[in-house]
């Protein structure tokens, strides 16, 4: 995969990259052409525990130019990311509701995903209230347009 910042970042905010998993980041930044002694420590961790990453992870960091980021930003980066692939694909809206909620439980319920943070909640609404499925989709997908609007 190749090096993505603005994702690492978001999902470093969002502490959803598990310790054992940060080795990869410091081997997709190697293959970016971005290089420094403490992004080769880092990726030199085999099956790093927490305290060895949170060691070395500051300053490979600043070796990536990765900046820190609000939760409520990070989780808004991922939200649109995601939603911009359900889109794109084939993929049933309808089961990708959890997702988004997800995002916004872990950046403590912020502002920026209040419009489809709770997307599984109102989805059980419409259904209680009669909507068919197709209409649910269809209101998805125009909450998913807006939020890449």
């Amino acid at each position: 995969m190749p090096f993505d910042r603005e994702l690492v970042e978001a999902k470093l905010a969002l502490e959803m990259i598990p310790s054992q998993d940060m080795p990869s980041i410091a081997w997709d930044a190697l293959e970016a052409g971005i290089d420094g002694r403490w992004i080769r420590r880092l990726g030199a961790l085999e099956r790093p525990t927490f305290f060895e990453v949170a060691e070395v992870l500051p300053k490979a960091k600043a070796e990536m130019g990765l900046g820190e980021l609000p939760a409520g930003k990070a989780a808004l980066i991922i939200a649109k990311r995601r939603a911009r692939e359900i889109l794109q694909s084939e993929e049933d809206p309808l089961r990708c509701t959890r997702d988004f909620e997800s995002l916004w439980i872990r950046a403590n319920y912020c502002d920026e995903l209040a419009t489809v943070g709770n997307l599984f909640d109102d989805v059980w609404i419409a259904e209680s209230t009669g909507q068919t499925p197709a209409q649910i989709r269809k209101w998805i997908t125009e909450k998913l347009k807006e939020l890449l609007a």
